[in-house]
């Protein structure tokens, strides 16, 4: 069975340091790809974000960046049928895989793939790993290499690292999406509607934004004594993590959220670090659909659900994940609700909403009506 060196600890304890950095979504891939060959060699990293019904290459980003040639995303995506690697990272959750895991070398040569693709990249290995991505979308980062295999070492340290990626992927998703929030926090504002939680060395809040302070108050209780104090739980859920990175003994378990649960709501809870001070950043998500219809605007059951979710202020993204569909489909729906209401945006169609909530105000329990 393979192990792990103590140098390879220590370089893969380096590299998660700075993986949970505060980076939006571009700057993570673009990290990533950068740093990945410090703990598995590679001649050439490269982050793809790719729509496999249609055979598109959505994003793609290249380390060394002048390791293509000049149509090489559309030649891949041409090709990318043939890619057997996609079923088994397509849900961003499985272990590290090869091409050599499902095709003999022979097997592989002869595929469109290799001739018009790695051959004229001049790489002959791959080894590649899933992130999470909303149906019917595919991405992965992938390690090539010109003349030397892939090892099951290599495959160990990827593995050790997967559940690592995925929460670095996710942490970047919500920073990108409350980068604005973030800005607006360091500058002392309090109408945030995200909660945002700046720290100071000792683990003191230094800036927070009136959402998060609400938040600790609604799923923790009382407010501490010192008004700038964490809940003590919290305290010793952030300490937890800042100190799991400085044993070198063993790779530490992925930096999950913290998750607290209360009356059909969760608050999410993150941990990331930004120069010599840490962050959290928090994000309520409701666990049951209000009991709510909008029968009198002639809406179907699913575009009930999709317009609850938007009159909450829930994104395309998020009431994807909420109710289990492709974020495409979130869009189909919400283009047949702006028909069937005539109204021309989200805006419109939750302000729409809730005036239909107000108006049967009377007969509708106090806990259908929706709020936030």
């Amino acid at each position: 069975m393979e192990r792990l060196t103590q140098r390879d600890l220590r370089v893969l304890l380096e590299f998660l340091g700075e993986l949970y950095l505060v980076r939006d979504v571009s700057a993570f891939c673009a990290h990533l790809i950068a740093t990945l060959p410090r703990i598995v060699s590679a001649d050439l990293v490269v982050y793809r974000e790719t729509n496999q019904q249609k055979r598109q290459t959505i994003k793609e980003l290249l380390s060394p960046a002048n390791g293509s040639f000049s149509d090489s995303s559309c030649i891949y995506a041409q090709h990318m049928h043939e890619n057997p690697l996609f079923t088994a990272y397509k849900q961003g959750k499985g272990s590290a895989v090869q091409i050599s895991d499902f095709l003999a070398r022979e097997q592989f040569h002869r595929t469109g793939l290799y001739n018009e693709y790695f051959r004229r990249l001049g790489v002959e290995h791959l080894m590649s790993k899933g992130l999470p991505a909303p149906s019917p979308l595919v991405r992965a980062v992938s390690l090539f290499r010109s003349r030397r295999g892939f090892s099951e070492r290599d495959r160990l340290v990827l593995n050790l690292l997967r559940f690592h990626l995925i929460q670095g992927y996710q942490n970047a998703e919500i920073v990108t999406r409350m980068q604005q929030d973030l800005d607006l926090a360091r500058q002392g504002a309090e109408d945030v509607e995200r909660g945002v939680i700046v720290l100071t060395p000792d683990g003191r809040m230094q800036t927070a934004t009136a959402r998060a302070r609400q938040w600790l108050t609604d799923y923790w209780g009382n407010s501490p004594t010192q008004p700038d104090n964490l809940p003590e739980a919290l305290q010793r859920w952030i300490r937890h993590h800042i100190t799991i990175l400085a044993n070198n003994g063993d790779a530490p378990p992925a930096r999950g959220p913290l998750i607290m649960e209360r009356e059909g709501r969760r608050l999410v809870v993150r941990l990331l670090s930004d120069a010599e001070q840490h962050l959290l950043l928090l994000e309520e998500q409701y666990t049951a659909l209000p009991s709510v219809s909008f029968a009198p605007l002639g809406l179907s059951r699913r575009e009930t659900e999709v317009l609850a979710w938007v009159a909450q202020g829930r994104s395309n993204y998020a009431i994807g994940t909420l109710l289990g569909i492709s974020e495409l489909t979130v869009k189909k729906h919400l283009e047949h609700i702006y028909a069937k209401l005539g109204v021309w945006n989200r805006t419109e169609a939750a302000a729409r909403a809730v005036a239909t909530l107000t108006s049967r105000a009377s007969s509708v329990s106090p806990s259908a009506v929706l709020t936030k």
